[in-house]
């Protein structure tokens, strides 16, 4: 592996600061158009920080849900979109959040990169396209938002290191470790591992003993781990529990998950050109590893191969969250594209790659926006029953999912959320997993249909969590819900004689529960 060092030519198109700056700008573009961002679990999250804000002054509210503030390491979004909410409003203030989400992981990809090699390789430009990467595409905005600050931490911890301003370094890593960390532990963690990487690969680079180079590295390393003081104390703080909490045991090497999610890196709307847009990348690490031209920075293929061996031993489930594992396979390939850089004196090569590059992020970025374009549509179309919802109702949500893992997600698991941001209502699809979430659910008149997963219904052939449509219909108790809204099934699936039809778009359906 080499670095690449800066020379003192003129700056190349690709190199320039105006070009990055554009690039920032141009990965915006996707999220314009859509008033709601269509992320899979976007509108469920945004009916927690709904009942967060509005809580205090909201009587239907407080009926549902109780909500306390603590420091936990998943309040990114949680204290953003808030924070944007008393310029405007709540699903504003939202879009403005998502938005800089991507625009904030091309700067810290950019400036990462620009660190390593001295000026931004062209072959980096192939690694923005991932900015939408699956794990923002299915709404882990909390962790999207803390990997995009890990990784412009990253940039900063490369420069102190390499003007060798370790004092300052230390001195700066305690609050930036703290932001991470309370952004998302995921991200947090990322942090630790890439640092340490690129520490170790820099001080092996002058062909230092291992055991003393380590011993360098941990202490070097110890101001990223401040948050771990907070953890310990306030775990010694909390309250004894009992139980466990999670989806159940942890799910270790499974290998065929593992295929879906590098398969699913670019993961969207249409299969074929998602999993075929991992086709440039394949052949660019391949060229890399065979071709003199290219060469790897070993400040980056270090920490690439360090999240490639998470990726591999990090479980599917673990601790109440789900795609654990997932969460890294991106970054582990965002690490091994920036790492890339053309070999000294290969000027026509390098452009080449340079035009390469921006018309794959073109392309993917033209893909996105259509798509999320689509989604948007399918969204309103579904949301178009809140407006029938009263002010303070109870909704039971059911929504449709089908066996398999199909590739194009229709996104609604969620959809009932926006139901608490316009109407102030009680639903079934909150999360509230004790230490990952504020909220709590009171509303227990509603048990078992208190939060998620009761809103998902699978066929019975592959269901393994979730609710059984028709039991559900049949069994829900009548006194702690009014409303009743099926999403993915048809006006008069739900054949109940308490049930009137009040809305239908002729694929999902409202009723009003009747009292007797």
């Amino acid at each position: 592996m080499q670095d690449d060092t800066a020379t003192a030519t003129a700056l190349r198109w690709w190199e320039t600061r105006t070009f990055a700056v554009a690039l920032v700008l141009l990965s915006a573009v996707p999220l314009l158009w859509p008033a709601l961002p269509p992320l899979a679990d976007l509108p469920g999250h945004m009916g927690r920080w709904h009942i967060a804000m509005a809580l205090p002054t909201a009587p239907d509210l407080q009926r549902y849900y109780a909500y306390h503030w603590a420091l936990i390491p998943n309040l990114g979004m949680d204290l953003l979109v808030p924070a944007l909410a008393r310029l405007v409003d709540l699903e504003p203030a939202t879009k403005l959040a998502v938005i800089t989400i991507p625009m904030l992981t091309v700067a810290g990809l950019l400036w990462t990169a620009r660190e390593v090699h001295g000026r931004v390789p062209p072959t980096a430009i192939f690694a923005l396209p991932l900015a939408y990467a699956w794990p923002f595409q299915f709404g882990f905005v909390n962790f999207a938002l803390s990997q995009a600050l890990a990784f412009c931490a990253l940039a900063l911890w490369i420069r102190l290191g390499r003007q060798d301003r370790l004092v300052l370094r230390a001195i700066v890593s305690v609050p930036i470790a703290l932001l991470v960390w309370v952004a998302h532990s995921f991200g947090w963690g990322m942090l630790g591992l890439m640092a340490a990487s690129a520490e170790l690969a820099r001080l092996r680079r002058d062909r230092r003993p291992w055991l003393p180079t380590l011993g360098t590295v941990a202490v070097r390393c110890l101001p990223l781990a401040i948050p771990l003081i907070v953890m310990i104390v306030a775990a010694s703080l909390a309250p004894a529990r009992t139980g466990t909490i999670g989806l159940g045991a942890v799910d270790w090497f499974d290998g065929t998950a593992k295929l879906l999610w590098v398969l699913s890196i670019l993961r969207d709307r249409w299969r074929l050109f998602d999993i075929a847009s991992l086709m440039p990348f394949a052949a660019l690490l391949y060229v890399a590893t065979r071709s003199p031209r290219l060469g790897f920075s070993a400040l980056l293929g270090w920490p690439a191969l360090a999240c490639l061996a998470a990726f591999a031993i990090l479980p599917r489930l673990m601790m109440g969250g789900a795609y654990v594992d997932m969460r890294m396979a991106p970054a582990v390939l965002m690490l091994a594209v920036i790492a890339i850089v053309p070999s000294p004196g290969h000027t026509r090569f390098a452009t080449m790659l340079a035009v390469a590059g921006t018309a794959f992020l073109i392309a993917r970025l033209v893909g996105t926006t259509v798509s999320f374009g689509e989604r948007a549509t399918e969204q309103q179309r579904e949301l178009a029953a809140v407006a029938h919802i009263p002010r303070g109702a109870t909704v039971l949500s059911l929504v449709q999912r089908p066996c398999g893992n199909t590739w194009s997600d229709l996104r609604r698991d969620a959809l009932s959320g926006m139901a608490i941001v316009r109407r102030d209502v009680f639903t079934n699809a909150q999360w509230a997993l004790e230490g990952q979430q504020l909220l709590r659910i009171r509303y227990v008149q509603a048990a078992p249909y208190l939060a998620d997963p009761s809103q998902i219904v699978l066929p019975k052939v592959c269901r393994t969590f979730g609710s059984d449509f028709d039991t559900a219909i049949a069994r829900f108790p009548r006194t702690a819900f009014s409303y009743v809204w099926t999403i993915g099934f048809p006006p008069g699936a739900a054949k109940a004689v308490d049930l009137t039809l009040i809305w239908t778009n002729g694929g999902s359906a409202l009723y009003r529960v009747e009292r007797r």
